[in-house]
C-alpha cells in the first residue's frame, strides 16, 4: 500500500515540511492540493498526511475544499501538519473533523512555527536566517516521529483563541473576495506563466500573455515571490475597491498594504519556483 501526503503551498514551507517527511518515510509520493481531488484518491493509502499553512488561525479554504472532496482510507496512519507563522488556532482541530466525516482519524498532530511571508504587508520576520535552520531541525524530528508511527494528540486552539477568532478573523474572511483587485502587472512581464503554474489555487489564467486574477485567492503570495521578473505587484487604491474600501475601518490592516519596490521577499530556500510548479513528486529514499 502507499504512502501519500498533501501539501498546500505558496512560498515552500509546506512543500518543504512534506518533502522533509517523505524522505523519512522513503518511497512517498507528495502531492498538492490544487490538484483534483477526485484523481489523487488516497483510498489505498497506508500512510497519509495533510501540510498547510495557517491562514486567519485555520486551516486554508482551498485545502479545506480539496480534504472534503479526497477519498481516504480510514483505517490508515493519518497525520496533520500545521506550520503557522504564530498562531496555530483551529487549523489542525478543522483537518481532524474532516478526517473524522470520513470514518477516520488523526493519529500524529503537530505544529512547526514559520517565517511569516505575507509580502502585501510587511518583510519577511522572523529573519529566515536564524528561523529556517529552526524550522529544518523541528521538520527532522517530526519526521522521525512520523517514520516511527508514534501517536500524539494534534494541537488544539486556546480558549482565548477560540473566543477571539469569530471577532478577530471574520472581516478578514468577508473581505477576501476583495483581496486580489490590488495586484498589478508591470512591463517587465515576459508572460512566462510561471505564477499560474505556481498559484495553489488556480487563481491566475493567461490572456493574451498576461496574467489575470480571477477573484478566489487566498493571498498565499505564491504568485509575487516566484515571479522571475518581480513583474506582480500591490497597489490598493481609494475608490477602485468597494469591499476593501468598507473594510477599512474595520480592517486596519489593509492600510497597509501594498508591495515597495525594494520589500525583501521570502521562499521557503531548499523550495525552488519549478518544484512549486509541481502537482505531484514521488520521493523514493532519503537524500533524492
Amino acid at each position: 500500500m502507499k504512502k501519500v501526503i498533501f501539501y498546500f503551498s505558496g512560498t515552500g514551507n509546506s512543500m518543504r515540511g512534506a518533502e522533509v517527511i517523505a524522505e523519512e518515510l522513503g518511497d512517498t509520493e507528495i502531492i498538492s492540493m490544487r490538484m483534483d481531488p477526485h484523481e489523487v484518491s488516497a483510498e489505498n493509502a497506508e500512510v497519509i498526511g495533510f501540510v498547510f499553512p495557517v491562514y486567519h488561525w485555520t486551516m486554508p479554504a482551498p485545502a479545506v475544499q480539496f480534504v472534503e472532496q479526497l477519498k481516504i482510507n480510514p483505517n490508515a496512519y493519518i497525520f496533520v501538519l500545521a506550520m503557522p507563522s504564530f498562531i496555530c488556532g483551529i487549523s489542525c482541530e478543522k483537518c481532524a473533523g474532516l478526517i473524522e466525516a470520513k470514518g477516520g482519524r488523526i493519529v500524529y498532530g503537530n505544529l512547526v512555527h514559520c517565517v511569516a511571508n505575507y509580502a502585501t504587508v510587511y518583510p519577511p520576520f522572523p529573519p529566515p536566517k536564524l528561523m529556517v535552520p529552526r524550522m529544518e531541525r523541528r521538520l527532522r524530528q517530526i519526521a522521525g516521529d512520523i517514520a516511527g508511527r508514534k501517536e500524539r494528540a494534534y494541537p488544539k486552539a486556546s480558549r482565548i483563541v477560540k473566543a477571539r477568532r469569530d471577532k478577530a478573523m471574520t472581516p478578514y474572511l468577508d473581505v477576501q473576495k476583495y483581496a486580489d483587485y490590488p495586484f498589478t502587472v508591470s512591463e517587465r512581464c515576459v508572460g512566462c506563466g510561471l505564477c499560474a503554474r505556481v498559484c495553489p489555487c488556480g487563481n491566475i489564467e493567461l490572456r493574451e500573455g498576461k496574467p489575470e486574477f480571477r477573484h478566489h485567492c487566498a493571498q498565499c503570495m505564491a504568485c509575487v515571490v516566484n515571479c522571475p521578473q518581480r513583474a506582480i505587484g500591490y497597489e490598493v487604491k481609494d475608490g477602485n475597491m468597494h469591499g476593501l474600501s468598507l473594510s477599512n475601518k474595520k480592517i486596519p490592516l489593509v492600510k497597509l498594504m501594498g508591495l515597495p519596490a525594494k520589500r525583501k521577499l521570502y521562499r521557503n530556500p531548499y523550495i525552488t519556483a519549478a518544484d512549486l510548479a509541481r502537482e505531484r513528486l514521488t520521493i523514493t529514499k532519503k537524500g533524492e
